[in-house]
């Protein structure tokens, strides 16, 4: 698509060997040439959010119908095709880093005035209907369109008092402006996505500290086997997977947050501090974290082998067990603990006493004792996720050093945890 370079403006960091220059072009675009532009996965750029509900972008039908302006939306390309001579600037392929849900929205409202065109063609009985007849007689491509009646409704009456009009002139003869980018690499699309996120609804913790560390999923696919499957915040809620997770389904948030635990030697709390945290220099050197092969291989094998040995024992309630993110930064946090103490122990050797002392022995666990536990505290006198993640850390620390060889007493652990909250 062609759009026309309103401005534009570089951006140029001086490196030793060459200069990066990155451009900003801001440009004017119809509503029509952008939705026809679209790629069939504008959804699926990593970067992005989830579509969210939200009544008032819902509304948008309104700003199209008046011929409304509507903020600009940023994309980002991999080059720009442009000569200094041409007032335009040619998008050959293109992402969205900030604008999806505008986006979306609008090729919901293009798609139903497709479908009301059609039906149009037909017959021109459909612009008679009421909302109630229109969900009934039309609710499988409204569904199919990702629409709603109400959309369709509002279509209907406008077409009925506009006859004359061309109804996808709303999008032919309006314009919007675009942010272009060209020249970014990944950390700084991330960077500048959380920027014009800020004044927005938040993107989700978790999502955010997966954006970050999104440079391990090449290395954990690498190194998965296909009883492994690794899901992302963007695809099912931390809070979803924990409740329904399946064996050999781990969240990506969670092994994040469990590798920094292990490098920590403690527990890491996924909050907008580490988020903060991760993006400060002088990171890398509170965790020294491995990105390679070896480590998360062996990762990826010690929590798979877990979550089977779990499963044979306590069937479903093993397997919740582990989809919750204490669990995996307790049993890496308590880990991390050990590795220190002992001499800087290999990862390697302590997923091996990991392996003896828990995988080889889940009875030891008493699962059916932690529930209890847990339950019985009272959520008005306590922080229940501290509480929690005090628990699992201090007792599967006992366990891992043989401390604890029988079944564990939890009661002792929740109670150690109260105390030292009060």
């Amino acid at each position: 698509m062609k759009a026309k370079i309103l401005d534009k403006k570089l951006e140029v960091r001086h490196e030793i060997d060459r200069d990066i220059i990155k451009t900003c072009y801001l440009v004017k675009l119809s509503l029509k040439d952008y939705i026809l532009a679209l790629p069939p996965d504008y959804k699926s750029y990593y970067v992005q959010r989830e579509i969210v509900h939200n009544p008032y972008l819902d509304n948008l039908i309104n700003t199209v119908l008046n011929e409304g302006h509507i903020p600009s939306i940023v994309l980002i390309i991999d080059y720009a095709v442009n000569t200094e001579t041409s007032p335009d600037l040619d998008i050959q392929e293109f992402k969205i880093l900030d604008g999806l849900q505008r986006t979306h929205r609008l090729k919901v409202i293009w798609d139903t005035i497709q479908l009301l065109n059609d039906a149009i063609k037909t017959s021109t009985d459909i612009l008679d209907f009421g909302r109630l007849k229109i969900s009934r007689e039309y609710s499988k491509q409204i569904n199919q369109i990702e629409s709603s009646s109400n959309i369709l409704s509002k279509l209907i009456e406008y077409q009925k008092s506009h006859l004359d009009e061309n109804i996808e002139d709303k999008f032919a003869k309006n314009f919007m402006w675009f942010e272009v980018w060209s020249g970014l690499d990944p950390n700084e699309e991330v960077q500048k996505m959380l920027i014009l996120n800020a004044g927005h609804k938040p993107v989700k913790t978790k999502h955010q500290l997966e954006l970050l560390f999104n440079n391990l999923v090449p290395i954990i696919t690498k190194t998965s086997t296909s009883d492994f499957q690794l899901i992302k915040e963007k695809e099912q809620s931390s809070i979803q997977h924990s409740k329904n997770r399946a064996v050999g389904h781990f969240h990506f948030s969670h092994i994040i947050s469990a590798v920094l635990s292990y490098e920590a030697g403690k527990p890491v709390t996924t909050n907008i501090n580490l988020i903060q945290k991760t993006q400060n220099e002088d990171f890398n050197d509170e965790f020294d974290i491995k990105y390679d092969y070896d480590f998360f291989k062996t990762f990826i094998t010690t929590i798979v082998k877990f979550d089977k040995s779990l499963q044979a024992v306590y069937k479903e309630l093993g397997t919740q067990w582990l989809g919750r993110e204490i669990t995996l930064v307790g049993l890496f946090a308590a880990s991390g603990k050990l590795a220190k103490e002992k001499n800087n122990l290999s990862f390697y050797e302590v997923c091996d006493i990991i392996d003896r002392q828990i995988i080889q022995n889940p009875p030891v666990l008493d699962l059916a004792g932690f529930e209890k536990a847990r339950n019985s505290l009272d959520l008005s006198k306590v922080n229940i996720g501290n509480i929690n993640k005090t628990a699992v850390y201090d007792g599967l620390y006992d366990i891992l050093t043989g401390k604890v060889t029988q079944k564990i007493n939890w009661q002792i652990y929740f109670k150690t945890g109260i105390d030292e909250n009060n």
